[in-house]
């Protein structure tokens, strides 16, 4: 008996014993079985095919042993609808991040994990974001389990995203100067690469900063100019240009980054005019609201000046038509006695709306930087324009239609005009409208009217005075146009940030020297007030003349001055307010800032988009509703995969 068991166990190993190694010609005898080798493989995953490489390797990072099985997963479905789970926050990001586990990158037949130092730092500013629907961290994407160390050898998946993989091979300054100004088209890598450098080179008064992402995850890169580049100065005006807000409308685009350039030069040289305006102004220049339309733009190239291409956003969104209409809402009050008309909040219904990640971007930036003065540079025509850019009657598209400053606004339209050779000429000879009899400027809305335009939101949210500069005829002009194009500009960019120190500034105070936010700083004859910084400081753009000038807060009287401002002065006269606690408040009122004396809720910084989706009463594909009433809204995004369900998405698991 015993016998018998051995044998059957010898049999048994026998059959289970793995075949051979082949020797060379024996795998077609069956006599041994060849070793499978996992092989980098081409990409083919349609989520995933605009990673910074080209191989991945199955199984991946999850074990995912095919295409196939990454396909029906429900990670690769997460990953391909992200961007809409998170209206555009962190994406392209995220998705890059999520392929770069699904899809590793593979060389030699290796796979090469993704950086964790990557991971770590892009779970810390998107995890609010999941935070807000109220979703977990996907476990794939824990950095610590399935990313790698820069010492074990791995690859940053977002670099590309950054422009700064092809910045050696395109860069045209390689071999140059930093502040030498080469007279071409930029790459958005190029511009990146530019503004860098720039900074680099004089980063004793500049640093480039980003106010968030284009729909298609670029960067919307700023460069500052200042003693004190990050940081705002008592009394210290705030100035902004602004270019490239239709992808296909460029040169203003390249007359930021020659500005850039040429500030940082000329400082550097000593400049007095230069150093006396970087000392005394505090300049932000974002030469590409739209990036993602500039590339799209690019690709059908200079001098085809194309009036469609590439104007709108990746999301098909005119940016110039996508910030809230507070014109209307103007117009609606100017009848009502004592209605404000300055400082008009944001109407819930706008959120209803797509609100594009650009025009949010900017919106936050004018939030967090108190900006004095700007300029939106567009091309097509050869015109400065300013608001009110909506006609006061809707069906009238040719209305003269002004703010409560059109004398000030037309001495700033003015500012940049005179100072151009070709806007000032009187000739009528224009790329196609008549502004020569104008001497180069006009009223928004007479010229033509729009809704929702970025220069009447500054005017009427914040304290900023924005005109918009029509720069140039042809949009995307040929390379040889540029330096004439810089020549004809660049003076009238100048005098106008000069601009930002006409008027009045001052600090508005208490008894104790402490600085009151928020206080209003009224011009009688004007009815636009604007207000104090967090430091107290105001800046109050005036014509010459006399003024009564008020400075009021909740729970401060009054405090009136009479201000004088002769012809020939340039500077800001220096106008300070200490105000006292009113007595007839309550105690309880006394220094309460003026915001809380708003409604607390903010639109920008706490509507939650996500919240008008949410359909808790639905039921599930299998006609649970008590299951379905337990799961958040973006549950239904999964209601495809029959099995595996993400349920690692819960936070409750």
């Amino acid at each position: 008996m015993l016998l018998r068991i051995l044998l059957f166990l010898g049999a048994l190993a026998k059959v289970t014993e793995p075949a051979p190694r082949c020797e060379t010609g024996q795998e077609t005898l069956g006599q041994c079985q060849t070793e499978q080798k996992a092989k980098c493989v081409d990409i083919t995953l349609g989520t995933c095919n605009d990673v910074p490489y080209t191989k991945t390797m199955y199984p991946n990072l999850l074990d995912q042993k095919a295409r196939q099985a990454v396909e029906y997963s429900s990670e690769y479905v997460l990953m391909s609808v992200i961007h809409n789970l998170l209206q555009g926050e962190c994406n392209p990001d995220l998705r890059l991040l999520g392929c770069s586990i699904l899809a590793p990158q593979c060389e030699k037949d290796k796979i090469i994990k993704p950086c964790r130092h990557i991971c770590e730092n892009l779970k810390k500013s998107c995890l609010p974001a999941f935070d807000a629907i109220d979703m977990a961290w996907p476990y794939f994407l824990d950095c610590d389990r399935f990313f790698a160390g820069e010492e074990e050898g791995c690859f940053d998946p977002l670099a590309k995203l950054r422009g700064e993989l092809e910045v050696a091979e395109e860069d045209p300054l390689a071999g140059l100067p930093t502040t030498f100004i080469q007279f071409t088209h930029h790459s958005y890598s190029q511009m990146v690469s530019i503004l860098k450098r720039t900074a680099s080179k004089c980063s004793h008064i500049a640093r480039t900063y980003s106010i968030g992402r284009s729909f298609e995850g670029k960067d919307l890169l700023v460069i500052e100019f200042s003693t004190k580049p990050g940081h705002h100065e008592l009394l210290k005006p705030e100035f902004k240009y602004i270019g490239n807000m239709h992808g296909n409308e460029v040169v203003g685009k390249e007359l930021l980054i020659y500005l850039a350039q040429y500030l940082c030069s000329e400082y550097l040289l000593g400049n007095p005019r230069i150093q006396m305006l970087i000392n005394h102004t505090r300049i932000h220049l974002l030469p590409s609201l739209n990036p993602d339309g500039y590339e799209l733009a690019a690709e059908e190239g200079a001098g085809y000046n194309s009036w469609i291409n590439g104007r709108q956003t990746a999301q098909n969104l005119d940016l110039n038509r996508n910030f809230p209409d507070l014109t209307s809402e103007v117009y609606a009050r100017a009848r009502i006695r004592g209605a404000r008309t300055d400082h008009v909040p944001i109407p819930q219904s706008y959120w209803w709306g797509k609100v594009a990640p650009e025009t949010k971007a900017v919106m936050k930036w004018m939030r967090d930087i108190p900006f004095v003065l700007s300029a939106s540079l567009h091309g097509g025509e050869l015109v400065v324009t300013y608001p009110y850019d909506y006609s006061r009657h809707p069906l009238e598209e040719k209305m003269f239609s002004p703010t409560p400053d059109e004398k000030m606004f037309k001495l700033l339209a003015k500012a940049y005009a005179d100072a151009h050779p070709v806007i000032s000429d009187k000739s009528e000879i224009r790329c196609g409208g008549s502004f020569g009899k104008r001497g180069g400027i006009i009223n928004g809305a007479e010229w033509y009217s729009f809704p929702g335009g970025m220069a009447d939101f500054n005017y009427l949210h914040t304290n900023c005075f924005e005109i918009t500069v029509e720069v140039g005829c042809e949009k995307f002009p040929l390379e040889e146009e540029l330096y004439s194009i810089w020549h004809e500009n660049r003076e009238s960019l100048l005098n106008f940030i000069e601009m930002v120190h006409r008027g009045i500034k001052g600090i508005v105070s208490d008894k104790l020297g402490n600085p009151i936010k928020n206080a209003r700083i009224s011009v009688r004859g004007i009815r636009h007030d604007v207000t104090t910084a967090d430091d107290g400081d105001y800046w109050r753009l005036l014509l010459p003349g006399t003024y009564i000038i008020s400075a009021h807060a909740v729970g401060y009287s009054k405090v009136i001055k009479k201000v004088t401002l002769p012809v020939k002065m340039k500077r800001a006269g220096r106008v300070d307010f200490v105000l006292r606690p009113s007595e007839i408040w309550p105690n309880t009122f006394l220094r309460r800032p003026m915001e809380a004396m708003r409604d607390q809720y903010d639109p920008l910084e706490h509507f939650d988009p996500h919240a008008q989706h949410a359909q808790p009463g639905q039921r599930d594909e299998r006609g649970d509703l008590s299951r379905n009433r337990d799961r958040p809204w973006w549950w239904s995004y999964f209601s495809s995969l029959d099995q595996h369900k993400p349920l690692w998405l819960l936070k409750r698991n």
